[in-house]
């Protein structure tokens, strides 16, 4: 478990640290004619996401080293949670993340092909069933 939640703390970070360089090419606050240039909302946002990303990677190391797991069961139980684990190892919850950050990647990607407008609802209905909506209603509403 260690090393899946390793992995993606440390993409997220390489995320973040590869959206920095075309963030910093939007103008800032001083090119334009506005208090807030364009360039301060996704620069926050990169912020976060790499605060956030580097919090988890150093508590995954911290629990690593300090030797804790989560979900310790006693060993009566150890060979049934592994053949569990084996089977729900690719389910779609457990790779639920990976799903949302691919759909966030095809929905900058389309924005420029068919427009802001038709990505973005597309993305948010794929978004929506990614985390765990299942009613028609709720998802057009």
């Amino acid at each position: 478990m260690h090393a899946r939640i390793t992995l993606f703390a440390f993409a997220v970070v390489l995320l973040a640290l590869a959206s920095l360089i075309p963030t910093l090419q939007f103008p800032s606050s001083a090119d334009v004619s506005t208090f807030i240039g364009p360039r301060v909302w996704p620069l926050a946002l990169l912020i976060a996401l790499f605060g956030l990303g580097s919090a988890l990677l150093l508590m995954t190391w911290r629990d690593v080293r300090r030797g804790i797991t989560y979900g310790d069961e006693p060993e009566a139980n150890a060979t049934t949670q592994r053949n569990v684990a084996v089977l729900q190892r690719f389910t779609l919850a457990s790779t639920r993340h990976w799903w949302l950050i691919a759909a966030t990647l095809i929905y900058t990607w389309l924005i420029s092909l068919v427009g802001f407008l038709l990505a973005s609802l597309a993305f948010t209905l794929v978004g929506t069933l990614l985390l765990g909506a299942r009613s028609w209603r709720t998802i057009l509403i």
